[in-house]
């Protein structure tokens, strides 16, 4: 099938609507005036490969998409922007988006180029009902973090490396400038398979807790195809049931109570480890910064999870969260050693798996030289770089 000038045009505006933006902003993106785009979308004007490429890009697709005899409709970005269209800052959304599709679909491309098959290792959907209250959405959250911790044998262990644990299932993730109300993206489509996106401004600990409330709309929300987490929506059942799920799946309950139990113990008399394994009155600030340390999580999250699992009464909540706007918590994760390694470049730790990929795909011939360095340059590194790995390599 030959794509007429006027079917391409078509596609050019459905993928433009698909992303929900106009004509002029589509033109902003890629340097054309409004005019350009219209005569583009009706078919009587055009233009040369690198201003298409720019266009494909800014609608987060492949150019040859365009050319296919079947095009697919993007029903995640739609479900996305149908979700939540009046967020502010959409333009850096967008941005985000645009650079995130474009990692996707280029980690896509390679893993078909090396008979990986990721969509293979995605485990099934969890199929809940929407939660009709509150107290619904955390039970069936934590319930699916409970089960999919079995599933994986995890026990009682702090997950170290959840972007490389979402790899193992099938789900992409890249770490994306979101705008500073989203915490996170998860896309689910044919094109890309599962692949979420999380706030790289975010501090490390709150990053670790996006990721895993972004595996949770995988789990648990993947026929909505596209969820945006945004940090102000606490109102939104399907965000507090994978809030629910992260922190379940992140601080796992008897893991938890072992903890505060212990350092507990330390406090109590001797002959008081017999009785009640942790009563919510041993429970202090050392305790909160204890479950962050050892499951890599925020006081902030550790505390919630405290309460969630009533081993603090809400009076005690409330005066542990006054404690912590006052800054009483830093001083006991000093001590414990609180897991906060060095900031890290996560742009760079997300896109090491892509470049990993590209460079096995150069190394078995699949891609030139020209590729490797563009997808490099895609990844965050300079070319000269790419030339000193592939020396040091000895792909030469």
């Amino acid at each position: 099938m030959t794509v007429t000038d006027e079917q391409f045009g078509e596609r050019i505006r459905v993928a433009r609507e698909r992303f929900h933006l106009t004509q002029q902003e589509l033109g902003e993106f890629v340097g054309l005036s409004t005019a350009d785009i219209d005569a583009l979308e009706r078919g009587t004007q055009d233009f040369g490969t690198g201003a298409l490429m720019r266009i494909a890009y800014a609608l987060g697709r492949n150019l040859r998409e365009f050319f296919e005899d079947s095009f697919a409709d993007s029903g995640a970005l739609s479900a996305l922007f149908r979700a939540d269209v009046e967020i502010r800052d959409r333009h850096r959304l967008t941005r985000a988006l645009q650079e995130g599709m474009a990692h996707a679909l280029q980690f896509t491309s390679l893993e078909a180029m090396l008979g990986i098959r990721r969509e293979a290792l995605l485990p099934t959907a969890a199929g809940l009902a929407d939660p009709g209250n509150f107290d619904e959405a955390v039970q069936q959250g934590e319930h699916i973090a409970a089960t999919e911790r079995l599933r994986l044998r995890l026990g009682e262990q702090s997950i170290d490396r959840i972007q490389h644990l979402l790899e193992m299932q099938g789900v992409g993730s890249m770490a994306a400038p979101l705008p500073d109300s989203v915490s996170g993206v998860m896309l689910f489509e044919a094109r890309i398979g599962a692949f979420v996106l999380f706030n790289s401004a975010q501090p490390l600990t709150r990053r670790r807790f996006s990721i895993a409330h972004e595996y949770g709309h995988v789990l648990m929300d993947r026929h909505r195809l596209g969820c945006l987490s945004r940090i102000d929506a606490r109102d939104d059942l399907i965000e507090r049931r994978a809030d629910a799920f992260a922190a379940a799946f992140l601080m796992p309950a008897d893991g938890v109570r072992r903890i505060a139990a212990r350092r507990s113990h330390a406090r109590q008399p001797a002959m008081a480890v017999d009785r009640e394994i942790l009563q919510p009155s041993t429970v202090g600030m050392l305790h909160v910064a204890a479950v962050a340390q050892a499951f890599g999580v925020s006081r902030r999250s550790a505390l919630r999870r405290l309460r969630n699992l009533q081993l603090v009464s809400m009076e005690e909540f409330e005066a542990l969260r006054s404690e912590e706007a006052r800054g009483v918590g830093q001083p006991y994760s000093t001590l414990l050693g609180l897991f906060n390694p060095p900031e890290a470049d996560s742009r760079r730790e997300s896109r090491g798996r892509l470049l990993g990929l590209a460079c096995e795909a150069y190394r078995l011939e699949k891609i030139s030289r020209g590729k490797l360095n563009e997808i490099g340059q895609l990844a965050g590194f300079e070319r000269g770089a790419i030339t000193r790995m592939v020396e040091a390599l000895g792909m030469e």
